[in-house]
């Protein structure tokens, strides 16, 4: 029987990941059509943002990415309150009814993606779902209420709403999806625990991680030169923060004195953050505060295919967050972006399944937490005054291409796409 694969991508801010795991899974001879989700809602300045950047999945081209893969790429309105109403463009993207020679398979990450699809196979049960659990999101929306010390009525009201979606999504998910991965172990564990599975229940859940690809990321001495000049800092001592800003978990305001800590013990140092254009309101606000001047950081966006660039220029990297289970349960694309680089790590504990493996590698300093100002310094500026040889950096990278790199996980993915 022929199959059809389609990635039901849930952040077009992601697509350059989606578009690295379509690549490995090429290599293990599928192809794999990409549906990235647009977020819009019945808000006419949604409507015209949608619009207005209808050629880009975030920082990234849409005409660019269809020449990088060899399935079709589809961008997909999708209103997060309503998925359903997506389903009919859905189901023509993906030729169904299919006839009975054709099996479709729908890998849907994140809750509104899988619902959509979910939606479907109520219809044609010959669908397969995968579904992804990025994260735990009933802990996310913890992690939201224990950060807001006064909630008003109408924000208690809304959180008890957003809480009954979710559990009631999480049960249809685990009920009706063909399989489901989880991201991390300890995401599994939390799923198994706060939903009470059976052994049977419990062995649909499937743990793949589809971080970074070794073939994207890596430490080259070559490319960090050239992208040195390229950014005019080839005399700086470049401290990185890639990635989003937006959950509560992350801490903006510790970065920036964590860099004012390195600055403290290497005047060159300079801030990169590499983040969302809608992110910039978050962390320049710290930077002002915290007296930082515009010659001594940049805050900016660029195409996934670039990243890789800016990491290997870097000299250091920064994964600061609250230890919470929202943290502990996912899979930050960042930290496996930032080892296959050779980058050295600063971060804190409980990030994921990754801490662990990090604790005792020379090239991380893992923060117990962000509580101890005194003792973060001395750490922080300890591991920043040691030098970081393109050598030792080739030696990280090669050492991280063993264990977080999305070819170990990628047989296993097509396998359970060949298997559903």
């Amino acid at each position: 029987m022929q199959r059809a694969y389609y990635y039901l991508g849930g952040d077009a801010l992601h697509t350059g990941i989606y578009v690295d795991l379509i690549r490995r899974l090429e290599e293990e001879d599928l192809v794999v059509h990409l549906v990235p989700r647009l977020r819009v809602s019945p808000n006419p300045a949604s409507l015209i943002h949608a619009w207005r950047n209808r050629h880009l999945l975030g920082p990234n081209r849409i005409e660019a990415i269809r020449g990088q893969i060899r399935g079709e790429v589809h961008p997909l309105p999708v209103w997060n309150l309503a998925p359903g109403l997506s389903g009919p463009r859905l189901a023509r993207i993906a030729g169904l009814p299919g006839r009975g020679e054709r099996r479709v398979v729908m890998h849907a990450r994140q809750i509104v993606m899988a619902l959509l699809a979910l939606t479907l196979k109520r219809r044609w049960p010959d669908l397969r779902v995968i579904a992804e659990l990025e994260g735990d999101d009933l802990a996310q929306l913890e992690c939201h209420q224990s950060k807001t010390p006064r909630p008003s009525p109408s924000l208690r009201l809304r959180w008890s709403l957003e809480r009954s979606y979710y559990q009631r999504a999480y049960r249809r998910i685990l009920r009706e999806s063909d399989a489901v991965n989880c991201v991390s172990k300890n995401l599994r564990d939390a799923v198994v625990r706060r939903c009470g599975l059976n052994g049977a229940q419990a062995a649909r859940l499937h743990v793949i991680p589809t971080i970074a690809s070794r073939k994207e990321f890596f430490f080259d001495p070559d490319r960090r030169d050239r992208t040195r000049r390229a950014l005019a800092l080839e005399d700086r001592f470049v401290v990185i923060y890639s990635g989003n800003l937006r959950g509560p978990w992350q801490r903006p305001d510790q970065m920036v004195e964590a860099f004012r800590m390195i600055r403290q013990c290497r005047s060159t140092a300079f801030f990169l953050v590499l983040t969302g254009e809608a992110e910039r309101s978050i962390i320049e606000p710290h930077l002002s505060r915290a007296g930082i001047a515009p010659e001594d950081h940049r805050v900016t966006s660029c195409p996934h295919r670039e990243v890789g660039d800016h990491l290997c220029a870097a000299d250091v990297g920064l994964i600061l967050l609250d230890r919470h289970p929202a943290t502990e349960a996912g899979a930050p694309t960042k930290l496996g972006e930032y080892a296959l680089s050779g980058l050295p790590i600063v971060m804190t504990d409980g990030v994921g399944d990754f801490s662990a493996e990090m604790r005792d590698v020379e090239w991380a300093c893992v923060l117990p937490d962000l509580t101890d100002r005194e003792a973060m310094r001395d750490r922080i500026q300890r591991f920043c005054g040691l030098d970081f040889t393109p050598a030792r950096r080739a030696a990280f990278s090669a050492w991280a291409s063993e264990r977080f790199a999305t070819e170990i996980s990628v047989p296993r993915l097509a396998q359970l796409y060949r298997s559903v």
